[in-house]
């Protein structure tokens, strides 16, 4: 039930109650103050009778016929002796014993008898008042309670409709005052559900003066609170979350029963949806009590875990870290670290060794002259090792300054590289060109200069006839194919031969290694590739692609 109805209950139970008990009162007031009034108007009555008939009344059957109709009720005379004299409605009593009437009993006693009976079986029942006289005899009044009842049923009817009159009036009112009750609480509840549901302006407030102006006030600054405090943390969550998002590292949250509440988009690239096994370890260990950290592998992926515990949701926040891209370049630091030193070891060796040779004075002029030309064949292979390493140092810190976007003919590049390694090697095979006159790529000069130079030089040394370059034009972009009949490469050889200082042969071949990886450091910072298949074009040999964007 609603308030409002409970209120109208309440209210009509009261007002039933009342009403129901002031009719009773008043109903049983009534009825003794008609009793009453009838008691007193016949004893006054039998008191007249007594005195006129001490004043020398003679006839008493004659008598109470007369006196009945002036006091309108029934008169009886009884003598000394207990017989009845005269009765004003049966005149077959006279000269009878009244017999043990108790009223009558009262009055020779000396006081006023009063009795209410029926005088004859099934007769009507009556109301008695019998009082003495001094000679002795008794005087009694008889009336009908018929009369009485009538008029208590008359002033019970009055009653009643004065009672539904006040109650109709009652509840008229009482609604009216629960209206303006209920009307402002009803107000409130639905203010109070604006608020659950996140609607926080629910002002102005009620300017009554009463409790309910004073809750209405209240309510209003309590949601306007809550919605400055919900815009705060709303605010702080979103703050949490945008930070969390933009992390780097992958967060998981998980609550108390090991339930993923929260993962970051770094931590569903790292995981997927679910928690993997090792990582939900450490996570229990810290929703244990405990901190653990450690290192294991997700997806392929060497990751770096810190698990934390929450204490208050008895949950844990896990934060990891790909490293793989690290321990990669940790593994090529070392490997270059290797290839450098073993490159440079061999030179070096030979400089020391000779350098000390040269220190003996007894040296033939024609050995001094052979060991100084093999230490300077040695420092100009340190100069070259160290020349290609810088290159590349400066090729992939500084991409951005080596791209530019200028337009550079094709084919008088590759004549120029042509010509370069015919004039240094005129015993190698002839190079057939395929390049149209008018095409242009998108590149910087030198750099296509130095890839070119060196795709035909290596075609030339290390490759066998025929030696071609052509160039293929696929929706705007160039490939500048190098192609040789050479035995080929093997294919364990292929995903390593742009890596520094790796060379197929282990190193009987001469070079640094880093002529290829200097070569696709320049093709990619000029916004190209450099690739490589094995057999060739033709089904033997090796082929080297560059691809750069047409002009």
């Amino acid at each position: 039930m609603s308030i409002g109805a409970r209120l109208l209950a309440s209210f009509v139970a009261i007002v039933a109650v009342l009403g129901a008990t002031t009719f009773l009162l008043l109903d049983r007031t009534l009825g003794e103050d008609l009793t009453g009034d009838l008691d007193a108007r016949l004893v006054a009555q039998a008191d007249g009778v007594a005195k006129w008939m001490e004043g020398g009344g003679g006839h008493p059957e004659r008598l109470a016929t007369r006196l009945s109709g002036v006091v309108g009720a029934r008169v009886t005379f009884i003598d000394a002796d207990g017989m009845v004299l005269g009765d004003s409605d049966r005149w077959a009593d006279l000269g009878r014993p009244i017999g043990d009437a108790p009223e009558v009993m009262a009055a020779r006693q000396g006081a006023i008898g009063r009795a209410t009976r029926r005088l004859i079986d099934n007769g009507p029942q009556v109301y008695l008042v019998a009082t003495p006289t001094k000679d002795g005899r008794v005087i009694r009044l008889a009336v009908p309670t018929a009369r009485l009842a009538a008029t208590r049923r008359e002033l019970r009817l009055r009653l009643l409709a004065a009672t539904a009159v006040g109650m109709a009036v009652a509840l008229v009112l009482g609604l009216i005052a629960i209206r303006a009750i209920v009307r402002p609480l009803r107000d409130m509840t639905r203010a109070a559900e604006r608020v659950t549901r996140g609607d926080y302006a629910i002002g102005p407030p009620s300017a009554r003066a009463d409790e309910l102006g004073v809750l209405s006030r209240a309510l209003v600054g309590l949601a306007d609170e809550v919605g400055r405090q919900v815009a705060a943390l709303t605010s702080e969550r979103d703050l949490s979350l945008a930070v969390i998002g933009a992390m780097v590292e992958g967060v998981i949250v998980v609550d108390g029963l090991g339930h993923r509440v929260l993962a970051n988009p770094a931590a569903e690239l790292l995981c997927g949806k679910e928690v993997p096994p090792g990582l939900a370890a450490h996570l229990d260990r810290a929703r244990g009590g405990v901190a653990s950290d450690g290192e294991l592998a997700v997806r392929d992926r060497a990751v770096v875990v810190s698990a934390r515990p929450l204490p208050e949701t008895r949950g844990a926040v896990a934060v990891m870290h790909d490293v793989t891209r690290l321990r990669a370049l940790e593994a090529v630091r070392r490997e270059f670290l290797a290839d450098a030193a073993h490159e440079l070891r061999t030179p070096v060796t030979a400089i020391a060794g000779f350098a000390e040779t040269l220190a003996d004075e007894d040296l033939a002029p024609a050995a001094r002259a052979e060991f100084v030309a093999t230490i300077r064949r040695n420092a100009e292979r340190i100069a070259r090792v160290v020349t290609g390493l810088l290159e590349l140092e400066r090729l992939e810190a500084r991409a951005e300054a080596t791209a530019a976007p200028d337009a550079v003919a094709l084919r008088p590049v590759v004549e120029a590289a042509v010509q370069s390694a015919a004039a240094a090697r005129p015993n190698a095979p002839a190079v057939e060109l395929d390049v149209p006159a008018g095409l242009a790529v998108r590149a910087e000069r030198d750099g296509l200069d130095h890839v070119v130079q060196n795709l035909v030089d290596n075609a030339q040394l290390h490759g066998a006839p025929p030696v071609r370059v052509r160039a293929i034009v696929d929706g705007g972009r160039v490939r500048l194919v190098v192609s040789d009949g050479g035995k080929g490469i093997a294919g364990e050889h292929q995903a390593r031969i742009f890596d520094r200082f790796y060379r197929v042969d282990g190193g009987g071949r001469p070079g640094s290694g880093l002529g290829l990886a200097i070569a696709r450091s320049h093709a990619r910072a000029m916004g190209g590739d450099l690739s490589v298949t094995s057999p060739g074009p033709d089904g033997a040999g090796t082929a080297f692609t560059l691809e750069l964007e047409e002009a």
